[in-house]
């Protein structure tokens, strides 16, 4: 269902000399015992990324799922990219997160950072028409610029594919305007890493979704292994 966001994203990946890295047979690709739940995951690595994942589940009409996360090289303190898109085809309601995830929450940080998310949230006014949940602390791993959306067909058509592109092209212009970090040393900006996937394998709402589609063994591994492994740390 999200194949033009997959190929946007895939054009710039390509572009930006990214490494498709192979996943085991059992993290590319699994089904629920039913096959009624397919879900995908791909993994890529750059000089400047250590780590950008893309995870589509397959629900048909009941659940569509697009999630990416890019993770920059442990030697840069820019943020955490996070989307994460939801199309719930019988209610026909359109769930999407974007934001760039800050390591710390000092102001300076997040302005230089983080703050032109704010031109899209302005520009896309429509579209931004949700606060942050209780689910995560907004106080962690979340700017005050976080685009939350929860709309319906007419969101999905008209500015989706828009809001994507265009936080995908800013997210790159930040890391590309970096040439010494300001705020935080390597080891911090690892210490910040490990903290992410900690805090994120804890809060992380759909580890019940998954244990649901596809047990608790499966999911163990995909968290562990490929969506938050620095949470073994």
């Amino acid at each position: 269902m999200f194949k033009s966001l997959v190929d946007v994203l895939n054009i710039n990946l390509r572009e930006r000399n990214f490494t498709n890295i192979k996943l085991p047979s059992e993290l590319q690709e699994h089904h629920s015992e039913d096959s009624e739940y397919i879900i995908k995951n791909y993994l890529f690595q750059s000089s400047q990324f250590r780590k950008w994942r893309i995870t589509l589940l397959n629900g048909g009409d009941k659940l569509q799922v697009f999630n990416t996360v890019a993770y920059p090289s442990l030697e840069i303190e820019s943020p955490i990219l996070g989307i994460d898109i939801l199309w719930f085809g019988i209610s026909k309601k359109l769930l999407a997160v974007f934001d760039f995830q800050p390591l710390i929450q000092n102001k300076a940080y997040l302005k230089e950072y983080c703050s032109d998310l704010n031109l899209i949230k302005t520009k896309y006014s429509n579209f931004d028409n949700e606060k942050m949940n209780k689910i995560y602390d907004s106080n962690k791993y979340f700017s005050p610029w976080v685009i939350i959306c929860r709309g319906n067909k007419s969101h999905l058509e008209s500015d989706l594919n828009n809001v994507f592109n265009d936080v995908l092209k800013q997210y790159f212009k930040v890391n590309d305007g970096i040439q010494l970090n300001k705020f935080l040393n390597k080891s911090q900006v690892k210490k910040h890493h490990i903290q992410y996937d900690q805090y994120s394998s804890e809060k992380d709402p759909a580890d019940k979704l998954f244990k649901k589609f596809f047990g608790e063994i499966w999911t163990n591994n995909f968290t562990k292994n490929f969506l938050f492994p620095l949470s073994k740390e």
